[in-house]
């Protein structure tokens, strides 16, 4: 692998490794000159998977290899070669001396995927002042990562950190958002609603189609309802802090609720609730969320990247999107069964009745 990212978009790789770090303690990098360069993380219970996907025009320059060790053919030559072996193998004229086997080979050995420990990575992701460029490379069992600094008076300053890697199979998400909820948002509006609960480890979001509220609510597995619950232990459920924060689907970009389970939804394994043409709550872990949310708020300077979350319903996966200037990004993350929940509202919706009543007319939501 030899490839060159130029000074502007150094920020938005080094940031995709950095968010991916709050996720594994893997880093999976897979590469190819023609698709690009994908970097992913999975945590170790499965429950939160992350993608950072950069296409072959985000750098400089992307091959297969440095030149000085082997002189790679144009992209355009390879798309060619490709397709005229296809068609050779489909009308049978194909050699029987190998070569097509030769062929696949060589694809093969245009991707390549590998891991490597995240915390090895640390000094690569730290913020950087006057940087020209960053080149990645292989060399032998481990890759170099070269930057080139621009120091006042014009002098130029190589700084190269050497991690080793070792081979591995690709990770990957596979989740179906057909027929999803989908809210788009400014990460900043969710950021600013999600700061009260920093410190918790679960949050819970409620989003309340009947009152047009989006609701944050801090949550611990004590919170489950149950019946055979001590009278001291409910006392102290009680007595326990809980902070709640919310927006109303006005301060959001867009809002598409769909508040039924049909087939094309992907229904199949986690039944719908009840309720739920009024409401969804989903649970997950808020740790990784806030780190994707930073990103998007902080990756591109002077520009804030929109998020698609599309969601289902408690006990299908959340999947959290979004796409910059030849990159794009992706959050997959586990929620709690909605069937151990219960009925779970906030003081947002038992109040929001009272604030529509006394809101200005012509302000609805946007759908």
């Amino acid at each position: 692998m030899d490839v060159i990212i130029p000074g502007p978009s150094i920020r938005p790789f080094c940031a995709g490794i950095g968010c991916l770090s709050r996720i594994g303690k893997e880093l999976y990098i897979d590469f190819d000159p023609i698709d690009g360069l994908s970097i992913r993380s999975l945590n170790d219970s499965k429950s939160v998977f992350g993608s950072f996907h950069f296409e072959p025009a985000f750098f400089f320059r992307c091959r297969s290899a440095p030149a000085s060790s082997v002189e790679m053919p144009s992209k355009s030559a390879r798309r060619r070669k490709r397709k005229l072996d296809q068609k050779l193998r489909e009308d049978g004229n194909g050699s029987d001396n190998g070569d097509g086997a030769h062929d696949d080979d060589d694809d093969d050995d245009e991707r390549w995927t590998v891991r490597i420990a995240m915390k090895a990575l640390s000094p690569v992701v730290r913020q950087r002042k006057e940087i020209l460029n960053l080149r990645i490379t292989t060399q032998g069992d481990h890759l170099a990562f070269e930057f080139k600094l621009q120091k006042i008076g014009g002098s130029v300053v190589r700084v190269t950190h050497k991690v080793g890697y070792s081979s591995a199979q690709g990770v990957a998400a596979v989740t179906a958002t057909d027929g999803a909820s989908e809210l788009v948002v400014q990460p900043t509006v969710l950021s600013t609603m999600l700061e009260p609960l920093k410190r918790s480890i679960e949050i819970a979001i409620l989003v309340n189609e009947t009152h047009r509220l989006v609701s944050s609510v801090s949550f611990a597995h004590d919170d489950l309802p149950d019946d055979g619950a001590s009278t001291l232990n409910r006392e102290k459920q009680n007595a326990s802090l809980k902070t709640e924060t919310s927006v109303s689907y006005d301060d959001l970009v867009e809002v598409h609720y769909v508040g039924h389970g049909n087939s094309s939804s992907g229904s199949s394994g986690v039944e719908p609730p009840g309720d739920l043409k009024e409401q969804v709550v989903l649970v997950f872990t808020l740790k990784e969320f806030k780190a994707f949310l930073q990103y998007c708020s902080q990756a591109v300077v002077d520009q804030e990247l929109q998020v698609s979350i599309q969601f289902f319903w408690g006990g299908k996966p959340i999947v959290a999107k979004t796409v910059g200037e030849q990159f794009s990004a992706e959050l997959v993350m586990a929620t709690l069964d909605h069937k151990l929940l219960g009925s779970m509202k906030t003081s947002a919706t038992s109040t929001a009745v009272g604030s529509a009543m006394n809101r200005p007319s012509g302000t609805g939501s946007r759908h």
